[in-house]
């Protein structure tokens, strides 16, 4: 293409391109550390995670707002329950390291609420929060406390694994249909029950059994009385009990029987609305917040959730919504927070990766740390103007793509022909004076090949 504005064209062409949101939720997904499996030794596939994936994939080719791509992560539960494509993106929620059996739910629960405040710190706001754990920061302004005020937006949530993805509409005939097979297979079904009730009741009790003397005690309890906190234990429990069930075997009649008495079930099958698509995704405890509190402490006082305490010391107020009656509105307030342009962090963060990701390394070299343990930024102007400008062009991908890659700065050649003088000013190129040799990431060659 020999037209005066064929690059232009090129650019355009190739963020079309499906293959852009391919290369492109790569970053993203590697930033909130994605994986289809659970980690640990059993590491379990994750059957249903490929859904967010594919989420990210289409955000990215549908041009979707950052701010709304961060909202419906955080919070799309709240913000939008009746959309499965909200839905399906909290599953950012359900990055963490899990492992399925694991007696100690306490310090397993606390484990991954842990860690899911660190990538949240690091991810939205370029802060390396960790340590902040346990004492306040040794060199950034971020107290102990600053990390369980942001630990409280989130602390509420319970896994699921049971919410349809579907629309009310689709919601509202599949029970109508669903309630019809019922009637028609009751008589069918308390058989069943009958036989496979005690059984299950014993692998229960074996599950059970295994679990510390104040978990136990928890289960005992009708679960209209159970804690946020006792309902997030009692998630990881019945995952264990579900386990034990899948492995349960029935004396030769009784099995017998059952192979007959769902044999007789098939026959109804014509009747029976097809299950929905599921996503493993989170819905809060409970409209009741789980408590918060800094592990030492003997009064354990609640933590209210709030934002750094350098930027606002007062807690954040937290607003029920009336589209999630179910659930705290904590989530919603941490989006609102993470996506406000005025937030002096989270746009700056997102901005500075995308030139991360085109020139090799960003404006700020460390990413996520923008402390006073990361490198400072080698052209802060330019971050602040890029940023400003990300933000006023309805903080577009696509828009910001194409002003870095329209600029001079990003076509400039590998070579120039004062190189040698100028390595000595400035050997690592920090300046951009000319552009870096770059590796093929090992995606681009095998598919090349």
């Amino acid at each position: 293409d020999n037209s005066a504005d064929a690059y232009e064209k090129l650019i355009d062409q190739l963020l079309d391109s499906p293959h852009y949101g391919e290369r492109w939720a790569r970053h993203w997904l590697d930033l909130v550390r994605y994986s289809e499996s659970d980690g640990y030794r059993a590491d379990g596939y994750r059957e249903d995670m490929w859904r967010y994936r594919d989420w990210v994939i289409q955000s990215f080719n549908n041009d979707k707002p950052y701010d709304q791509f961060v909202r419906e992560q955080i919070a799309g539960d709240e913000l939008d329950p009746d959309n499965p494509d909200a839905i399906v993106a909290t599953a950012y929620w359900r990055l963490y390291l899990y492992e399925y059996n694991q007696r100690d739910v306490r310090g397993h629960w606390q484990a991954i609420i842990d860690e899911l405040t660190d990538i949240t710190g690091e991810a939205f706001l370029g802060l390396s929060i960790g340590c902040a754990k346990c004492h306040d920061h040794k060199f950034d302004p971020i107290l102990r406390k600053d990390y369980f005020r942001l630990q409280a937006f989130f602390s509420s949530i319970e896994p699921r694994d049971d919410i349809a993805l579907a629309t009310p509409d689709e919601k509202s005939a599949f029970t109508e249909r669903q309630a019809k097979w019922e009637a028609a297979t009751q008589d069918l079904r308390d058989k069943l029950a009958a036989i496979t009730a005690p059984y299950m009741k014993k692998q229960r009790q074996s599950a059970v059994e295994k679990f510390p003397p104040d978990v136990r005690e928890i289960e005992l309890r009708p679960t209209a009385q159970w804690t946020a906190l006792e309902r997030q234990l009692m998630n990881l429990v019945q995952r264990q009990i579900d386990f034990e069930y899948d492995r349960m075997k029935l004396k030769e009649d009784d099995q017998k029987t059952v192979d007959e008495l769902n044999k007789e079930l098939e026959k109804f099958d014509h009747l029976k609305p097809a299950p929905f698509p599921v996503s493993l995704t989170v819905t809060d405890a409970g409209p009741s917040p789980a408590t918060t509190f800094i592990p030492d402490d003997r009064n354990k006082r609640d933590i209210l959730p709030g934002k750094l305490s350098v930027l606002d010391s007062q807690p954040t107020e937290i607003v029920r919504l009336e589209s999630a009656p179910q659930s705290t509105g904590r989530r919603a307030a941490l989006a609102r927070w993470l996506t406000d342009p005025a937030n002096p962090l989270s746009t700056r963060v997102i901005v500075n990766r995308i030139w991360q990701y085109h020139f090799g390394s960003g404006i700020v070299e460390t990413s996520s740390d923008f402390g006073h343990l990361g490198e400072s930024p080698s052209h802060p102007e330019l971050l602040d103007w890029l940023t400003s400008n990300f933000v006023d062009n309805g903080q577009s991908f696509k828009a910001l793509h194409r002003l870095i890659l329209l600029s001079a700065t990003y076509r400039q050649a590998a070579s120039h022909p004062e190189a040698k003088r100028i390595s000595l000013i400035d050997p690592l190129n920090r300046l951009r004076w000319r552009w870096d040799v770059r590796r093929l990431a090992a995606e681009q060659i095998r598919d090349a090949i």
